[in-house]
């Protein structure tokens, strides 16, 4: 599922969260300085913690997926998923560029050798019907024991699937061993900033790109 929604929006029904921004601009961010364990540690801003909650889009990103849009009138154009999820900046309630009487109608995965070998962990708090906590998506081409492609995407840290540049290109024609896919792992928290409760998330998600990577190239 694309889903343009958000985990860490609350129901308007519940008066203990009456202060959202993704649901009432200019609310104000209860999660901030209040429950925010799940809540996002890349990308933030101080206006919104929210974290993205579907798992496809994260594959999507690792796989550098691209998306069709139609608009009315039959007109057409086409995104990168990167740039299809917004960060939430200071318009938390607008999470994607899809705008009203626009729809999705095609999701098209460019061939490459990194797509044939890929793998989605999903790291939670129990083992159904729930978000992840962290998960990874990674696509690996390990040719004669060096990376010739990588590509790594996280989900549940932040509003949109986040994506890792400088840990792919610390991989990049290098060579494709638990040393190297450990040092790479201990760049994954470069730029987190988490909030009171989620600092865990970090070195789960240092974890989770390093079993990720493993298991791929196994």
């Amino acid at each position: 599922m694309l889903s343009s929604a958000s985990h860490g929006a609350f129901p308007a029904s519940d008066p203990g969260f009456a202060a959202c921004n993704k649901r009432n601009p200019g609310s104000g961010c209860a999660a901030i300085h209040g429950e925010n364990r799940l809540l996002g540690v890349f990308g933030s801003s101080s206006h919104c913690i929210a974290t993205h909650p579907s798992d496809l889009p994260v594959v999507l990103a690792a796989l550098n997926a691209t998306i069709k849009l139609q608009g009315p009138g039959g007109t057409q154009r086409t995104v990168e998923i990167d740039d299809f999820y917004l960060l939430p900046g200071d318009t938390p309630q607008t999470a994607t560029v899809l705008p009203p009487g626009e729809l999705i109608v095609a999701i098209a995965e460019p061939a490459s050798a990194a797509a044939q070998r890929s793998h989605y962990l999903k790291l939670r708090d129990r083992a159904s019907f729930e978000f992840a906590l962290v998960s990874c998506a990674v696509a690996l081409d390990a040719r004669d024991g060096a990376v010739r492609d990588i590509r790594l995407a996280l989900g549940g840290v932040a509003q949109k699937p986040w994506r890792l540049p400088r840990v792919e290109a610390s991989l990049q024609d290098g060579p494709a061993s638990n040393d190297a896919f450990a040092a790479a792992a201990a760049r994954v928290g470069d730029g987190a900033e988490p909030a009171s409760q989620n600092a865990f998330k970090v070195k789960l998600a240092q974890r989770a790109v390093l079993r990720a990577l493993q298991t791929v190239a196994a």
